[in-house]
């Protein structure tokens, strides 16, 4: 599980998501994260506090395609 930090109009908010879930968005400069219904949530990297993985889901196997 993944642990996401972000500021939100009412202060701060934190998110638990799985971490495959988190990716570089499209739509903004920072990353988004696929919710439980599908939808995605999209953070600027101004927005972002923190980001915590296990340290086996935060590697990244760069050996495939």
């Amino acid at each position: 599980m993944a642990r996401i930090t972000y500021d939100v109009p009412d202060g701060v908010e934190t998110v638990e998501t799985d971490a495959g879930k988190i990716s570089d968005s499209g739509k903004v400069r920072g990353v988004r994260v696929q919710r439980e219904d599908g939808s995605y949530l999209h953070l600027p990297y101004e927005r972002l506090y923190a980001v915590e993985t296990t340290e086996q889901e935060g590697k990244v196997d760069y050996s495939g395609p």
